[in-house]
């Protein structure tokens, strides 16, 4: 009786601490969903209660202001430009770091995973240099580039988790039956490794897209800038409209959300795959 009244407690704190973990997460979504649907004047009298009446002024305005559709075509550019660039050279360096047998491979992969434990803030201002000698400042290209460089560690390491589980028996084979190196890596190893993919385009999508300190700095205030850019600029310097902030924020995580909740099963198969690994 002890040892199964002792499990059920556990259980109990156990749902407890997840319930309160979960409300802690989801609050600062409801907060933005409410404060959208606030007049300024109600929101200054109540701001955490409930809306008096439901407006759907703070969404007008922001599209007015934002010039909506133009931001969020910046961002699919960027963003899709940034994840597919990403993904294709976190495949050839897992491919090459693995697979390949040169000196110094081992030191190469570790070069790169250490760069994970890098900030982006630590080298935000030789970014914006480098962006700058190459004429790219204000360009999608350079944006697309910078993305592709701080989503390469990440995607070279969960990659390079599945590559290694790929006996070389059998890629020895299959260059005895005449398959090349790009063969090699994406008709043989790429098929083994579409969880760890899909869970990295996914993980990249909402990073890439949320994102605020890279386009701000590479594409500035331009007609390039992004979705989240011009969220940001919705604030004033003297002044802050939360209401309209938060239909701005709203409107933004959108397709994330919509990116997640239809590919929620491939992320969380990816993330359960590349931890048994």
């Amino acid at each position: 009786m002890n040892a199964r009244h002792s499990a059920r407690i556990g259980r109990y704190l156990l749902t407890f601490a997840l319930v309160v973990v979960a409300v802690a997460a989801i609050y600062p979504l409801l907060f933005t969903v409410v404060s959208s649907l606030k007049t300024q004047a109600g929101f200054a009298e109540d701001p955490l209660g409930l809306p008096a009446g439901i407006t759907l002024d703070n969404y007008l305005e922001a599209f007015r202001r934002m010039n909506m559709p133009r931001l969020l075509l910046n961002s699919l550019i960027t963003t899709v430009g940034g994840l597919v660039l990403s993904v294709l050279a976190a495949l050839l360096v897992a491919y090459a770091v693995t697979k390949l047998r040169f000196r110094g491979r081992k030191i190469v992969f570790l070069l790169i995973i250490v760069t994970l434990t890098i900030p982006s803030q630590a080298i935000i201002y030789p970014l914006y240099q480098t962006v700058l000698d190459l004429g790219m400042s204000g360009e999608y290209q350079g944006l697309i580039l910078a993305y592709a460089a701080f989503g390469l560690p990440l995607g070279t390491y969960q990659l390079a988790g599945y590559f290694q589980q790929v006996p070389d028996e059998l890629i020895e084979a299959a260059r005895v039956d005449g398959a090349g190196h790009l063969t090699i890596l994406f008709r043989l190893l790429a098929p083994i490794a579409t969880p760890a993919l899909a869970a990295l385009a996914i993980f990249n999508f909402v990073w890439m897209w949320n994102d605020l300190l890279l386009p701000l700095v590479i594409m500035g205030g331009s007609d390039s800038k992004t979705l989240m850019v011009g969220v940001s600029l919705l604030s004033g310097q003297y002044d802050v409209s939360v209401p309209l902030v938060s239909a701005g924020l709203i409107v933004a995580l959108l397709p994330v959300l919509v990116i997640y909740l239809v590919f929620q099963r491939q992320l969380v198969s990816g993330a359960l795959a590349g931890s048994g690994k």
